[in-house]
């Protein structure tokens, strides 16, 4: 698994990326976040730089980072999946976890007959049937829902489709396995479990993660905060960079 220290100043962070990218998604935002953290970033398996693992499940991910990260214990900031991840190793592998911080995730990211916060089952499995004939083109698809009627979203996809797109066989592979664990995870009875102190970051025109999916974290983890970004969709770090960093450095400085 490729995990890299990109230094910094201040208590270690672990940056947990979403869906479709590798840890090269928070380059914009490093810079910044160093000045008051150390920062450490991972690739998920099979994306990125990581080899795929079998079965490809938030357990055997969670063990892997826990194994391979250089420090017993960190601050983590999960987006999307990488929220998903993030929440599992809260609730399986407290010893590992200092703060929380969840952006743009949900305990559930499929709808079901008890959760109408999740994406329509029909559409997700149609994307699922289109990243399997082609996932260059889904990807595509997936980056521009993520960005529309966001400020510089031209650049933003620009960036997006140069650092992103054009994938080896083996981030095809694992991508599509990371597909089925977002199908597939339900967190929703375990959440409560969580007894970290957790900074929940939500764009109000996040077209992938409800809002309410993040009130509900909100309402159901003890002494959680919750952060609303207005204008922001699926990307808040990337649109609202610096609404975000300032969020992270108060909650991560106890300064709320």
């Amino acid at each position: 698994m490729k995990i890299k220290s990109l230094g910094g100043r201040g208590e270690p962070l672990l940056m947990i990326h979403g869906w479709g990218v590798n840890s090269e998604i928070w380059t914009s935002l490093v810079d910044e976040l160093k000045l008051f953290v150390t920062v450490y970033v991972v690739d998920l398996p099979g994306m990125g730089g990581s080899s795929s693992i079998s079965p490809y499940t938030l357990d055997n991910i969670s063990k892997e980072i826990k194994a391979n990260v250089p420090i017993k214990k960190c601050n983590i900031l999960g987006w999307s999946l990488g929220g998903q991840v993030a929440m599992y190793l809260a609730i399986k592998m407290p010893e590992f976890v200092e703060k929380l911080i969840l952006m743009s995730t949900t305990p559930c990211f499929v709808e079901k007959i008890d959760w109408p916060y999740g994406v329509n089952k029909q559409f997700f499995l149609n994307f699922e049937i289109e990243a399997k004939k082609n996932l260059n083109d889904t990807l595509m698809k997936f980056f521009l829902i993520q960005t529309r009627g966001i400020n510089d979203s031209k650049k933003i996809i620009k960036f997006l489709k140069n650092e992103f797109i054009e994938l080896s066989d083996e981030n095809k592979s694992g991508m599509q396995s990371a597909l089925k664990v977002l199908k597939e995870a339900d967190l929703r009875n375990d959440v409560k479990k969580i007894d970290k102190l957790t900074l929940i970051i939500t764009g109000d025109k996040d077209r992938l993660t409800s809002t309410k999916a993040s009130v509900w974290l909100y309402e159901t983890i003890k002494g959680a905060t919750l952060k609303e970004i207005k204008g922001a969709n699926h990307m808040p770090f990337i649109s609202h960079k610096e609404t975000m960093t300032a969020s992270v450095k108060k909650f991560l400085q106890n300064d709320q």
